[in-house]
C-alpha cells in the first residue's frame, strides 16, 4: 500500500456534494427466487447468495452506519423479480418491506436513489418476454414496472437510476455470457444492447414527470487494444495481432460510449451496425449522468476484454482497478457534454486486501478532486459497496462472497477503508463504536 492520503489535504468540494455507497439488490439482500440470477444459482454455474449483506434484516442498523460516517446518499435497488415476481401479480409484501428500507435511510438523515433494475431481471421477463430486446416487451413490461414503482416510492425517493449500466449489462449476458441467459451470440446481443439503452430512456423519459432527479448510469471503462504478452516487437505477426486488437478496441468504444453519449451530446442514436438516427427528445437526458469508470480494459485480438495492462493485479471480479482512468473517464464526457453535472456512480474493489482497497478509494477521491480543481462538474461519488456482499464478475466466473467489496464487514465492522473515507467527508475520525 502506498503513503496514506492526509484528509485535511484534500480540494474542498461543493458543500453539497454527494457522498454515497451503491450495490446491486443481488449483492445486498441475496437474489430474488423469481429472478434469472436465481436459475444459475440452483444449476449450481455460480456460488449461491443467501440473504447477501443481509440488508433486507439489518437495513436501520446498516443505514445509521452509512450516516455515521458522513454519507449523504445511497443507492438502492428496486428489485423487479422481487416485486413482480410473475407477470402482472405485485408482491405487496415485498414493496412494504422496500418501503421500510427507504424509510430507514430517510430516517438516518439519508437520500435514497432507488434504482430501477441493477444486473438482474425477472426471469419471466428475461426469458419468457424477450427482455428488453422486444420493444413490445418493453412498452408493456417494463413501462408498467417504471410507472408503479414511480407511484408506489415516490414520497420517499430523493432520485431515480432506471438501468445501471444498460450496455455493460446486455453485453455481460449475450456475448460475454457471465451473465443470464449466458450467451455469446454477437447477432443477438445487439438486440439486446440496443434494447437496454432504449429501456434506460424510457425510464428517464417517465421518471422525469416527478419531482425528484433522475440519473443515467453508464460503464465508461478506458478501452486499450490488447496483444498477448511473449510476441516479438518486431514480427510481422505481432503487427497483425496489434493491428487486430486496435480494431477490435474500437469497436468496443463505439458500442459502449458512442450510443448514450452522442445521445445527450447531439440528439442523435447511432450504433456501430446502423446509420444514425436522429433523436432530439435524447439531447440533454437525465438531470445527472453517472458514471462507472473504476477499471480499464483491454481488449484482445479476437475482441475479448480483460483487466488493463495485461499482467495487472486484478481482483476477485476480474477487474484491474486504475483510478487514474476514471479521471480521463470525467473528462472525456465533460468535454462532449459541457456542463451537464457528472456523478461517480460506482467505484469499488472486489477483493479481501483492505489495504488495497484504501488505496485506490484515495486515488478515486484524488482523481475528483482534481477534475473539480480543473472545473469537471462532478457532483457525487458512490463507492460500491457499503458492507461486504455477494460479488459478480465483468468475465470470467463470479466470486461471490470471495470477492468482498465493502467499507464495512459483514459483521458491521468499519474497516480501514471507511475509516479514511469517513475522515475524509468529515473532517473527523470514526466513531470508536464503529470499530
Amino acid at each position: 500500500m502506498g503513503p496514506r492520503t492526509d484528509p485535511a489535504d484534500a480540494v474542498p468540494l461543493p458543500d453539497k456534494f454527494r457522498w454515497g455507497a451503491t450495490e446491486s439488490s443481488l449483492s445486498a439482500e441475496g437474489v430474488a427466487p423469481a429472478a434469472d440470477w436465481s436459475r444459475w444459482e440452483r444449476d449450481e454455474r455460480v456460488p449461491r447468495s443467501g440473504d447477501g449483506a443481509g440488508l433486507a434484516s439489518d437495513h436501520a442498523e446498516d443505514l445509521r452506519l452509512a450516516a455515521a460516517i458522513g454519507l449523504t446518499d445511497v443507492r438502492i435497488t428496486a428489485e423487479w423479480a422481487r416485486l413482480e415476481p410473475r407477470p402482472g401479480v405485485v408482491d405487496g409484501d415485498a414493496l412494504d418491506r422496500l418501503r421500510a428500507i427507504l424509510g430507514s435511510a430517510v430516517d438516518a438523515g439519508l437520500r435514497p436513489w432507488v434504482t430501477l433494475v441493477h444486473g438482474t431481471l425477472p426471469g419471466w421477463f428475461a426469458d419468457d418476454e424477450g427482455g428488453f430486446a422486444e420493444g413490445t416487451s418493453r412498452d408493456r413490461w417494463w413501462s408498467r414496472h417504471v410507472d408503479r414503482t414511480a407511484e408506489a416510492l415516490e414520497d420517499l425517493a430523493a432520485g431515480w437510476v432506471p438501468v445501471d449500466d444498460p450496455i455493460g449489462t446486455a453485453l455481460r449476458g449475450h456475448l460475454l455470457g457471465v451473465r443470464p441467459p449466458g450467451r455469446t451470440d454477437p447477432v443477438a446481443a445487439r438486440d439486446h444492447v440496443e434494447g437496454a439503452l432504449a429501456a434506460a430512456f424510457e425510464g428517464w423519459r417517465l421518471l422525469s414527470s416527478g419531482d425528484a432527479p433522475v440519473m443515467g448510469v453508464f460503464g465508461t471503462p478506458t478501452v486499450f487494444a490488447g496483444v498477448p504478452a511473449g510476441t516479438s516487437a518486431g514480427d510481422a505477426t505481432t503487427a497483425q495481432l496489434r493491428d487486430r486488437a486496435r480494431d477490435r478496441a474500437d469497436e468496443w468504444r463505439r458500442v459502449l460510449w458512442d450510443p448514450w453519449l452522442r445521445a445527450l451530446a447531439d440528439g442523435e442514436l447511432a450504433w456501430p451496425w446502423r446509420g444514425p438516427v436522429e433523436r432530439q427528445d435524447l439531447a440533454g437526458a437525465f438531470d445527472l449522468v453517472g458514471l462507472v469508470a473504476d477499471h480499464p480494459v483491454a481488449v484482445d485480438p479476437d475482441g475479448m476484454p480483460g483487466p488493463y495492462p495485461l499482467g495487472a493485479r486484478a481482483d476477485a471480479a476480474g477487474s484491474a482497478p486504475l483510478p487514474e482512468e476514471l479521471g480521463a473517464a470525467l473528462r472525456a464526457v465533460h468535454d462532449r457534454l459541457g456542463d451537464r453535472d457528472l456523478v461517480v456512480a460506482g467505484c469499488g474493489v472486489a477483493s479481501p486486501d483492505d489495504d488495497w482497497r484504501d488505496e485506490v478509494l484515495q486515488g478515486v477521491v484524488g482523481q475528483v478532486e482534481a477534475a473539480h480543481s480543473d472545473g469537471v462538474p462532478v457532483v457525487g461519488l458512490f463507492h460500491d459497496s457499503l458492507l461486504d456482499g455477494y460479488a459478480t464478475s465483468g468475465w470470467g466466473s463470479p466470486p461471490g462472497f470471495a470477492g468482498p467489496r465493502g467499507l464495512a464487514t459483514r459483521e458491521r465492522r468499519l474497516k480501514e477503508s471507511g475509516r479514511w473515507l469517513c475522515q475524509r467527508i468529515t473532517g473527523r475520525p470514526a466513531p470508536t463504536e464503529l470499530s
